[in-house]
């Protein structure tokens, strides 16, 4: 290959990550709440919701308060602050528009682990946005090569010019957990396996278990389309 192509086909795979980093953290907050066992289903819908609207009403500070203390052993929260402020106000780099609404979304049953007093459960929905890059416009090679690179991350991708995307992730997964790590306080993130500070947070079992419901999702998705 010739380093142009090598180098146009890094900078794409830069720009890939920056994507699907931002899907990461939107869901990284958490609600610090304990209940009693007969109150948890609804505990669990309503948590899903206010997740939902805390996206919304972009208040960074209640969204880092509720984060899982694990994550600010590796990241300062400051650190957190300006990641959330860059993905929702934008920078000199990017900018994203998620739009304001509560999509439809799905509550599993609540699952116990063997070890920690685990207790988890998923929220799965559709999830999209816009980006826009502003020091970079892509051609259709370009083009080409991101749509393809990011369908394997689960993304599907349309360009509505040449710098800006609407990106939409299918049957999206927000974990919520809560065991001895938690302080048995319920708390959120998103399905992510290859994400270092995912894995790092989340008991091994469960990230087992979040894959085979993830699978089960896909599959049950390219049945229904397959139908049509």
């Amino acid at each position: 290959m010739n380093k142009p192509f090598m180098s146009k086909r890094n900078n794409i795979i830069s720009y890939v990550r920056v994507v699907a980093f931002c899907f990461l953290m939107i869901g990284m907050n958490v609600c610090v709440y304990s209940q009693t066992s007969n109150e948890t289903t609804k505990h669990i819908n309503s948590l899903a919701q206010k997740m939902f609207v805390d996206i919304n009403n972009r208040d960074y500070d209640a969204i880092i308060e509720m984060m899982h203390p694990k994550a600010f052993e590796l990241v300062p929260k400051e650190s957190f602050k300006s990641v959330f402020k860059s993905m929702f106000e934008g920078d000199e780099e990017f900018s994203i528009d998620i739009p304001k609404r509560i999509p439809e979304y799905k509550v599993s049953e609540v699952f116990k682990g063997d070890q920690n007093n685990l207790e988890y459960a998923f929220v799965s929905y559709d999830m999209n946005m816009k980006m826009t890059f502003h020091n970079q416009e892509f051609d259709e090679e370009s083009k080409k090569m991101m749509i393809g690179m990011m369908k394997v991350q689960g993304m599907d991708v349309e360009f509505i010019s040449s710098n800006t995307l609407d990106v939409l992730m299918n049957d999206r997964i927000t974990i919520l957990m809560k065991d001895d790590a938690t302080n048995s306080n319920w708390v959120m993130i998103n399905y992510d396996a290859n994400s270092p500070l995912f894995v790092q947070i989340v008991p091994s079992d469960l990230i087992g278990a979040a894959k085979e419901y993830q699978q089960a999702l896909m599959l049950k998705s390219k049945k229904e389309s397959e139908n049509k």
